[in-house]
């Protein structure tokens, strides 16, 4: 417990990867930035694991009158009032289960961002986040292991005009094996997140270091898109129909140019949670001569589907045939839990011979997807 608690990515982001904290004063909101190092100040710690399930938060402010860390719900809800000493620290200890928490803060009646903690973006806004950790959290931590790259790439849509980004990882070794041809996973995020949200909060490059150094997992890319396509003549949707063709007719081939990726419908594989596991049942089943791999995390299996996908899903036997993983996870306390699982089951019995769902401990957050693609990720490409 020693070593995970001493790891340094347990409160890290792509933006908040260093201890930044340690080499500046505090600053409360509305005051100038200012540099200096100081010897006589050092920082307290904003969020710091103390073992057993407790976390100390802080936040520092001494011209506030009242401050609470508020939970964003599920495995951590409610309101936290926080306590201030004499040097303007408001500090509290709670008590959660170990995985990433969402937290605002609020500060005189004003919901805020605490400067000093890692910075995540989700619920479509940016917020803080904590990890509460235990002696089973090193999977999905920085290892002392080979490490794949993350790679920033843009491309043009077609359906809005613009300029998009996507996140790449590519496994250890990439660069030192021009002649090897890699998989690829398309990895998407939830309503609340960005193309960022499998990274700062999902994990997904630390997990599959972890599986690739322990010979667990095949070699593999993985993009991340943003899922939202939308037109400024638009209206806003949860599945936005714009992103199809995004990632069909823009992404795909540009990842197909630019990396040593396989090209074959058995060499891709597409999953998301929450609005990406729409998406990648959608996309999937409506396209089986380009997918052989579909993952559904806490999403719900053929949640209104419509035309060839709820062909493909009335048809299990047929399906079986073409897909050679559906895997789906749901978090326990998730509503749509056991209709999910009962769907499975249904569709296994009926000939679907590459399906699995499983039940992890957990609500409808990103500590469950961790869970489900450390399952899903050794199914594929085999």
């Amino acid at each position: 417990m020693k070593d995970i608690l001493k790891n340094q990515t347990i409160n890290s982001t792509l933006t908040y990867f260093a201890p930044c904290f340690q080499v500046r004063e505090p600053r409360p909101a509305g005051r100038p930035f200012s540099f200096k190092l100081t010897e006589t100040f050092r920082m307290v710690e904003p969020c710091k694991n103390l073992g057993n399930g407790r976390v100390r938060l802080t936040y520092y402010n001494p011209d506030a009158k009242s401050a609470s860390v508020v939970g964003g719900g599920g495995s951590f809800p409610g309101e936290h009032p926080m306590t201030k000493d004499e040097k303007g620290y408001w500090t509290v200890e709670v008590t959660t289960t170990p995985g990433i928490h969402v937290v605002r803060f609020l500060v005189d009646g004003a919901l805020v961002l605490n400067n000093q903690m890692p910075l995540v973006y989700c619920a479509q806004e940016p917020a803080n986040a904590f990890e509460c950790v235990d002696e089973d959290c090193g999977w999905y931590l920085l290892q002392d292991v080979p490490h794949g790259d993350l790679r920033m790439e843009y491309f043009r849509s077609s359906h809005t005009g613009r300029w998009k980004v996507c996140w790449v990882y590519c496994p250890p070794g990439y660069d030192e094996n021009p002649e090897k041809d890699y998989p690829v996973l398309y990895l998407q995020h939830g309503a609340g997140e960005d193309e960022t949200g499998w990274i700062d909060m999902g994990k997904m490059n630390y997990i599959l270091d972890n599986q690739l150094a322990a010979g667990e997992t095949e070699e593999m890319l993985v993009v991340m898109n943003y899922g939202f396509a939308l037109r400024e003549d638009e209206t806003p949707a949860l599945r936005s129909p714009g992103f199809e063709t995004e990632l069909l007719k823009d992404c795909m081939p540009m990842i197909e140019e630019k990396y040593r990726v396989k090209k074959d419908r058995e060499s891709r594989a597409m999953a998301g949670l929450s609005m990406g596991s729409a998406q990648s049942q959608s996309i999937v089943l409506n396209h089986l001569d380009m997918f052989a791999y579909l993952g559904v995390i806490i999403g719900g299996i053929g949640s209104a589907p419509i035309g060839v996908q709820a062909e493909a899903l009335n048809d299990p036997a047929a399906l079986g045939k073409k897909l050679k993983v559906f895997y789906a996870c749901n978090g326990a306390e998730e509503p749509g839990c056991q209709a999910s699982h009962e769907a499975m089951e249904k569709m296994v019995a009926e000939g679907l011979a590459c399906g699995r769902h499983d039940i992890f401990e957990g609500y409808h957050e990103l500590t469950v997807c961790r869970k489900g693609l450390r399952e899903f990720l050794p199914l594929l490409f085999r």
